[in-house]
């Protein structure tokens, strides 16, 4: 087994896991914010609330920290190190950047709504037949819940908005879900 586990690590596997994760990324990002016609006319784009965008810097700023100390240390050369470990840091590397841009897409891209339905940065599409209720929320920000749940996604979604846009976003909710 150690065997096996050694020739996968000095033939690159771990940066191929780490592309494939990327891909995976981009795939999601390209779902959270694509918009089709069938979508119908945009009503409104929802402004992230302040705490939100706070939050993204933060992890923007030690995910940056933590690729910075991984290219130290691969290019640190040690006698203590196996070959395959540098692999294995550029595949870390990788990863996390690739970790980063798609929560800082999902994070920058605003939830949009639509007469056909709502497109939430961090759930994908949903129609406003498949919304079962709106509840909100006490922190501010709606919770919508789904007739049926979705796989990996669950049956419910955050809905979080500048407050300045609050009556307008429940007026458009009460039309269309009531």
């Amino acid at each position: 087994m150690n065997e096996i586990i050694n020739q996968l690590a000095h033939g690159g596997a771990f940066i191929l896991a780490a592309v494939g994760f990327l891909i995976f990324f981009l795939t999601q990002i390209w779902k959270a914010i694509h918009v089709e016609e069938s979508y119908g006319e945009k009503l409104m784009t929802v402004k992230q609330p302040r705490n939100e965008w706070l939050t993204l810097v933060f992890i923007v700023a030690v995910g940056i920290v933590v690729i910075i100390r991984l290219f130290i240390e691969r290019n640190t050369p040690s006698t203590n190190m196996p070959e395959s470990y540098y692999s294995v840091l550029t595949g870390a590397m990788i990863l996390i950047a690739g970790l980063l841009v798609f929560l800082s897409i999902r994070t920058i891209s605003p939830t949009k709504l639509f007469t056909n339905g709502i497109l939430v940065h961090d759930f994908g599409y949903v129609s406003w037949t498949e919304i079962k209720s709106v509840d909100r929320l006490p922190k501010g920000g709606l919770k919508a819940y789904l007739f049926k749940s979705r796989q990996f996604r669950g049956n419910n979604f955050l809905i979080r908005y500048d407050a300045s846009q609050e009556e307008e976003l429940i007026g458009i909710i009460q039309k269309y879900i009531c």
